[in-house]
C-alpha cells in the first residue's frame, strides 16, 4: 500500500501534468465552440437563486481576499468550509476549500443584482460554461442560444482558461501544503486550501450541512 507521502507525490505529478496540458489549451477553439452554442446573459439571476437548482459557488482564497479588499468584509462574513464527512481521530472535520454563504439565494444577490459584480468569483464570470479535463462543458441556462460575437466569445474563452488553470494551480498549492488529517490547532473544523490549514471553532453539524 502506498504511503501518504507517495500518494502526495503521485497526485502532484498528475496535477503538474494536467497544468502543462491546460497551458496549451487553444482559446480560439474554445471560443468557436462557445459561439456555436450561442450565449447572451438575460440578467435573470437564476444562477444565483436556489429555486432554479444548485447555486453553490466554490471560492478560492485569492477570490476571498479580493472580495474582502473590495467590500471591507471578513472571510467569515461570506465564506464557509465546503461540507465534508472526513474526520480525524479526535472527531474534527477536515475539508477542502470554501463555498459562498447562502440564505437560499446567494447572500450577495440584492434586487436581482450582484453586489460584488466587479470582484465576483471565476465560476460566476464564466457561467454557464466550464472546462472539464480541458474540454468545454455547458450547464443549463436560459441565455444559451443567444447571439454572441467573436470578441465576446474569445474573452469568455480566455476567462475559462484562466479559471481552469487557477483550479489546477490551487490544487497543486493545496497538495504541497497538505499534511493529512492530523488533529491539532485551536478548532474543531480544519479547512485545507492553497494557503495551508485554517482551524475554525464552529458547530460541527452546521458545518456539515451548510
Amino acid at each position: 500500500m502506498a504511503s501518504q507521502k507517495q500518494r502526495k507525490i503521485s497526485n502532484l505529478k498528475k496535477a503538474l501534468g494536467k497544468l502543462d496540458k491546460a497551458l496549451l489549451i487553444d482559446e480560439k477553439k474554445i471560443a468557436g465552440q462557445i459561439k456555436a452554442a450561442g450565449f447572451l446573459c438575460k440578467k435573470c439571476a437564476q444562477c444565483c437563486r436556489a429555486e432554479f437548482g444548485d447555486n453553490t459557488v466554490m471560492i478560492f482564497p485569492s477570490e476571498i481576499n479580493c472580495i474582502c479588499e473590495k467590500t471591507g468584509l471578513s472571510r467569515d462574513d461570506f465564506a464557509i468550509p465546503t461540507p465534508s464527512g472526513d474526520r480525524d481521530t479526535k472527531g474534527n472535520i477536515h475539508t477542502f476549500e470554501w463555498v459562498m454563504k447562502k440564505n437560499g439565494d446567494c447572500i450577495f444577490l440584492k434586487n436581482n443584482q450582484c453586489e460584488i459584480y466587479e470582484c465576483r468569483p471565476h465560476i460566476c464570470r464564466t457561467y454557464p460554461f466550464f472546462l472539464l479535463d480541458g474540454k468545454l462543458e455547458i450547464s443549463e441556462c436560459i441565455g444559451l442560444g443567444g447571439n454572441i460575437n467573436d470578441e465576446e466569445s474569445l474573452m469568455l474563452a480566455a476567462l475559462l482558461k484562466q479559471r481552469y488553470i487557477k483550479e489546477i494551480t490551487e490544487s497543486i498549492a493545496l497538495l504541497e501544503r497538505f499534511n493529512g488529517f492530523i488533529p491539532g490547532g485551536s478548532g474543531n473544523v480544519c479547512v485545507h486550501d492553497s494557503e495551508g490549514e485554517h482551524w475554525l471553532v464552529t458547530d460541527l453539524d452546521q458545518a456539515n450541512s451548510e
